[in-house]
């Protein structure tokens, strides 16, 4: 009886303690990862005295700090700009979860309690495991949307002040997506790992090793299909490791596969699927899709007062229509750089984990599609008169009243930060915002708060509508026909940021009030 290729291909269950869960969200926004600069530095300090003490018996720790160091200096004064390249993100959150903490360890003797004491103090600052999971995460949806290869991450040229990755970050994130049985992942990260550690001379943690690599590779090509390639990794680990148990095993199986059933040991590669909503998705997030030309003369710029509003007269604003159909407008410097820092100011201490609506509860709560926080701001919140400012601006622009619409939602997103395709207004079936008391959203104003170096567009995939963020501009369309009926092309989603860091400023409009305002037509479709 031929015993069954799964029993002989055995699961590598490896420990996991590094993806441990705790509750950190700090990944789900850059702005709450910049103050992570002073405690580096802090700690940078600390452990130089300590390694001063005892140099000669702590060389590992002298090597971190090394890297540190380096990386300290690639930094410079604008942590902010250095955090725009996802992959320093992610070795920042690395060193806290995986560096600093082993150096709590390393130093755990009389010479090291100053140190400790330091650690100790700023620990409740340091990313969490949940932090480092989902930067390995952010960085694999990074990879998939913008069809990014593992081994290009790696080496740093996601943007020009990215730092490369070590062997032993590639080799984790791969582990992480083994746990998950994401071959796909497994392979591409195992892959750059294996890249990675010939071009270090070796794993300078000391944690992985090239027959580790390749066992991972051989089951990732084996469960995607990939017979050959299996082997071939196979051939590799033993040339390493000659006594490797189930690589023996594994290497019998595969040559009696190539001599009894040579069609099976043939290569797949996957196809992708580009007709899913998902797919479509990602695209329009890597290019924009091209506009029929009979539309080409629809697409006008003009200024715009609103009917002669008095505070518009003077100062008109600058519209251009971005697309047809939904119309969506764009309105430019609809805000100011000043009105911008008020309410990052003002929203900075409000943001926590942004969430979406459960349509079965009406409840919010955090999705793992939707990576950002976000915080209110109304009026009350600000005695400068910001806020109050902006929402009049608005109202003047809209034609609505903001009697009845949602307090400013400000949003800043984290590492590879999106929210995919959802609908802004509430659903046949769905909790019409009830707690509200004002209806259905009936229109949604985007404010783009920051400009994004890549990555971080606004796309409708059912259209091919894409609006890449300006800072200062806004843009603008109604959720509802005049009917009251939800318009289903404006479902749309915030693709996820490549480099840099987004910021915008929601305003959700609500149907109450705006009877008169925005009557109903004679056709329900209109």
């Amino acid at each position: 009886m031929r015993v069954p290729a799964t029993i002989l291909f055995s699961f590598i269950l490896l420990g996991t303690d590094l993806l441990s869960s705790t509750r950190g969200e700090m990944f789900t926004a850059l702005i709450h990862m910049e103050g992570l600069q002073d405690i580096e530095r802090n700690l940078l300090s600390q452990l130089h005295n300590y390694i001063a003490k005892e140099k000669e018996k702590l060389k590992v720790l002298e090597s971190f700090a090394k890297r540190v160091e380096g990386a300290l200096d690639t930094m410079g004064g604008d942590i902010a700009q250095h955090l725009h390249d996802p992959v320093n993100a992610f070795q920042l959150t690395n060193r806290f979860t995986n560096g600093w903490m082993k150096m709590h360890e390393i130093v755990y003797s009389d010479n090291g309690q100053d140190f400790m004491a330091n650690i100790s103090v700023n620990r409740h600052s340091f990313p969490t495991e949940e932090d480092y999971s989902g930067a390995m995460t952010a960085l694999r949806r990074l990879q998939d949307t913008y069809r990014l290869k593992p081994t290009n991450i790696a080496q740093g040229k996601l943007s020009d002040k990215g730092l490369p990755m070590s062997s032993f970050d590639c080799y984790t994130i791969g582990k992480k997506a083994y746990n998950e049985k994401n071959w796909r992942h497994t392979r591409d990260w195992m892959l750059a790992a294996l890249e990675r550690f010939d071009e270090e001379g070796g794993d300078p943690t000391g944690t992985v090793d090239i027959p580790s690599i390749y066992d991972h590779l051989s089951f990732a090509e084996y469960s995607l299909g990939n017979i050959k390639k299996a082997s071939q990794y196979t051939r590799e680990l033993l040339q390493h490791d000659p006594s490797h148990e189930r690589a023996i095993s594994n290497r019998e199986y595969f040559n009696r596969v190539s001599r009894e059933e040579p069609d099976k040991f043939v290569d797949h590669e996957g196809v992708l699927d580009d007709e899913s909503e998902h797919a479509v998705y990602e695209k329009l997030c890597r290019e924009p899709a091209p506009i029929p030309s009979h539309l080409h003369k629809k697409l006008i710029c003009y200024y715009f007062n609103n009917k002669r509003n008095p505070r518009l007269i003077l100062s008109p604003i600058k519209t251009e229509v971005a697309f047809v159909k939904p119309k969506i407008y764009i309105f430019y410097d609809i805000v100011t750089d000043r009105e911008i820092e008020r309410l990052k100011e003002l929203a900075n201490p409000k943001l926590n984990r942004a969430t979406a609506t459960n349509v079965v509860t009406g409840i919010d709560e955090p999705v793992e599609y939707r990576i950002s926080k976000s915080g209110w701001l109304s009026g009350s919140d600000d005695p400068l008169g910001y806020v109050d400012r902006i929402d009049q601006r608005i109202e003047d622009v809209t034609g609505l009243t903001m009697s009845t619409a949602e307090q400013l939602q400000v949003v800043n997103y984290g590492i590879g930060g999106q929210y995919e395709p959802h609908y802004d207004f509430a659903r046949t079936g769905e909790d019409t915002f009830t707690s509200l008391g004002s209806g259905n959203r009936i229109s949604t104003l985007l404010i783009y708060m920051s400009d994004v170096e890549k990555g971080g567009a606004t796309v409708f995939p059912g259209v091919g509508a894409r609006l890449v963020p300006i800072k200062r501009a806004a843009a603008y369309w109604w959720n509802l026909k005049r009917s009251g009926d939800g318009d289903y092309s404006t479902r749309h989603a915030g693709c996820p940021v490549l480099v840099g860091s987004k910021w915008v400023c929601n305003k959700w409009i609500h149907e109450r009030g705006q009877e008169f305002r925005r009557p109903c037509g004679l056709s329900r479709d209109v």
